[in-house]
């Protein structure tokens, strides 16, 4: 049977709530951290009985940059003995996403893309690839930066099944992600959170992403469809 991936939910923070809801409670040092989580928890609470063996893919840009910049200055002033163990994980862009996997006990493919302002977009593209090659079912494509995080979770999906989640109040958005070898002219991204906008603006509406020679396009109906 024939499947489609779609987006079955969005979430996005921009200000730590007071409390974290987890189903497991993990310590947290950076705002960036809180930020995943927050954003995660949000978007797991549109979709329902989503699976544990989900993938997570997370786009990094600026994160733990101020973190590894006080490590560092430790390191500096005070040699091995001034490299503090709170922040040392952080030299690690993957300890953002490791932490998700151990808050909400997600289980599948974990992955962290460090590719400066188009991270996010290349966590869909690669969460996509995941779905579309049948490596998962579900996967949780995020972008997180120090002040802001967004996050998708993209399902693949037969006929039935996305009529079944239709019918339980789901809005989904069908995706499609084309790889162009050829540059064409589209809008620039100086910074993760221009992606966030730009996937906001997909989701809503019919546009198009066009950057570095990526093309990314979620699709609202087929007359948006690329060929």
């Amino acid at each position: 049977m024939d499947k489609k991936i779609y987006i079955a939910g969005v979430g996005a923070c921009r200000e730590v709530p007071v409390k974290i809801e987890t189903p497991k409670a993990v310590k947290t040092v950076l705002k960036a951290e809180e930020l995943a989580l927050t954003a995660v928890s949000a978007v797991l609470k549109q979709i329902r009985n989503w699976e544990l063996e989900t993938g997570i893919v997370f786009g990094i840009d600026n994160a733990i940059d101020r973190c590894k910049e006080e490590l560092f200055k430790g390191l500096l002033a005070e040699g091995p003995i001034g490299a503090s163990p709170l922040l040392f994980p952080y030299t690690s862009h993957n300890a953002v996403t490791a932490q998700a996997t151990i808050a909400f006990g997600i289980k599948g493919e974990d992955i962290t893309i460090t590719s400066g302002a188009s991270s996010f977009l290349k966590a869909i593209e690669y969460g996509f690839e995941l779905l579309h090659r049948s490596v998962m079912k579900s996967v949780i494509a995020g972008g997180i930066s120090e002040n802001e995080a967004m996050v998708v979770v993209m399902e693949r999906l037969a006929p039935d099944e996305a009529q079944r989640k239709r019918g339980a109040g789901i809005s989904l958005k069908e995706v499609t992600c084309f790889k162009n070898p050829l540059p064409r002219d589209g809008v620039e991204i100086k910074s993760i959170e221009d992606s966030f906008r730009l996937v906001e603006d997909f989701i809503k509406g019919e546009n198009k992403l066009v950057t570095a020679g990526w093309i990314f396009e979620l699709i609202v109906n087929d007359k948006n469809k690329l060929t």
